[in-house]
């Protein structure tokens, strides 16, 4: 797993960074939730079983980054055209080692992580 802060300019296109292959996905967002909730997304996108409706890998993954299943919602957590300042790009790779310690900071960060074990579920 591989979490970049990005300095975006204005003019820039970030869409071309966000890509989808068997062995990696990467995302663009303006808001980095807890490494927690970017770990459980990673595991549960590439060792979920569920099917979504969501056809997209891509999008597929903002949600799970943004523990909700409605697109709508993680969408205002991408980086809108003509923005300036910084944002993060988020990549998961199929062998990454997901293991050590966690700590949960929050009851937010709890939230989160349940929710997406409930939607993992399908």
């Amino acid at each position: 797993m591989e979490i970049v802060e990005l300095r975006v300019k204005k003019g820039s296109d970030v869409r071309t960074l966000i890509k989808h292959d068997e062995n990696c996905v990467t995302q663009v967002v303006l808001r980095l939730p807890p490494v927690s909730v970017i770990r459980q997304a990673c595991y549960i996108f590439f060792n979920g079983k569920n099917k979504t409706k969501i056809r997209d890998k891509t999008l597929y993954f903002l949600t799970l980054v943004n523990s909700t299943d409605q697109l709508n919602i993680a969408m205002r957590n991408t980086v809108p055209k003509d923005y300036e300042g910084i944002a993060y790009l988020i990549k998961c790779c199929k062998n990454d080692p997901m293991t050590g310690p966690l700590k949960i900071s929050s009851n937010q960060e709890r939230i989160s992580l349940s929710i997406n074990a409930v939607l993992s579920l399908g």
